[in-house]
């Protein structure tokens, strides 16, 4: 496993070199591209850099499709839905057109809801991998929502999106991409924050090879991905 690393001090530091690095990406992939997939994650840790990034210049928006790497299936106004996190933040001030957002239909029943994002993101998949996605990782090991152990639905390389459960968290029920949609990024973010957090990533990178534990491991094996670190 190789990747970048950018190592951080303060709260502020963090987000700054985030920012920066993926805003330089789009800068370039805007200017090259006439389509820029972006996925992005929820949670605490990149709410301000995605504040951050919708004011960044020289960004084309008009030229991204957007994408949630994973959600809760709560309705969209909750306030633990990632869909919201992005609509109050990025999506605030980034000019992206409405029919280049992907996001889970919530709600649909819950398989429903699924298939219909598996099928959009599937075709969308099918003009180009993602260029940008960003990752956490939690006390578990779980990215996106694949909680170990990830089961092999999550391994299918002809399907974009799944359910998935777990229950160390309050909600239940999620839908989340793929390993393989993850491992085709052509520029894999992790944002890994605190001390703890930092204990479980060095765990990993020290393991053995073992994607249903460490699903992050088939992201890092193809060499591209950057872990931006934080105290």
């Amino acid at each position: 496993m190789s990747y970048a690393l950018l190592e951080t001090t303060t709260p502020d530091e963090f987000s700054f070199k985030a920012t920066n690095l993926i805003a330089a990406h789009l800068r370039f992939m805007t200017k090259e591209q006439a389509r820029v997939i972006v996925g992005l994650s929820g949670g605490s840790t990149p709410k301000p850099i995605y504040n951050a990034l919708a004011l960044e210049p020289d960004i084309d928006w008009t030229r991204v499709w957007l994408f949630l790497v994973d959600d809760r299936y709560v309705p969209a106004d909750s306030p633990d839905s990632n869909q919201k996190l992005v609509l109050e933040t990025i999506l605030k001030n980034a000019p992206i057109p409405e029919e280049q957002l992907l996001f889970p239909d919530t709600s649909l029943p819950l398989e429903q809801c699924v298939e219909q994002y598996d099928r959009r993101l599937s075709t969308l998949f099918r003009r180009g991998t993602p260029d940008i996605v960003t990752l956490g990782m939690g006390d578990d090991g779980h990215i996106a929502s694949l909680f170990p152990p990830v089961t092999g639905d999550a391994f299918l390389p002809g399907k974009s999106a799944i359910h998935t459960t777990t229950d160390r968290f309050a909600i239940h029920d999620r839908i989340s991409v793929t390993l393989p949609i993850l491992q085709s990024a052509k520029v894999p973010v992790f944002l890994i924050k605190g001390a703890d957090k930092r204990i479980v990533w060095d765990e990993m990178i020290a393991a053995k090879e073992n994607p249903r534990r460490w699903p992050a491991q088939l992201v890092l094996e193809e060499g591209r991905a950057t872990a931006v670190m934080g105290a």
